[in-house]
């Protein structure tokens, strides 16, 4: 190996440690659809309603809200802070 060679390595490598890690996203509605004999297909990358009921032409799929980030959000309301009552007004 040469020495340009050599230089070009290093700065490649320098160039990828200081990338960020890819992160992966949950897109907020899913399609569902049918092929073949291999069952039903979920894909869920769609931002927008509308933009997942435009994909579903010609693959008679459907389009849902996607029930892993459903999954994931609490039902219960945030908890009121300690000392803090409800229903009454401040007084002045």
């Amino acid at each position: 190996m040469t020495y340009p060679h050599r230089i070009l390595l290093a700065l490649a490598g320098l160039f990828l440690l200081g990338q960020a890690p890819a992160q992966a996203t949950d897109y907020p509605y899913c399609m569902t659809y049918v092929q073949g004999w291999g069952g039903s297909i979920e894909q869920c990358d769609y931002t927008s309603m509308a933009q997942c009921q435009a994909s579903t032409g010609g693959l008679n799929g459907t389009c849902a809200p996607n029930w892993r980030l459903a999954q994931n959000r609490s039902v219960y309301p945030d908890s009121i802070e300690p000392g803090a009552t409800r229903g009454t007004r401040s007084r002045r």
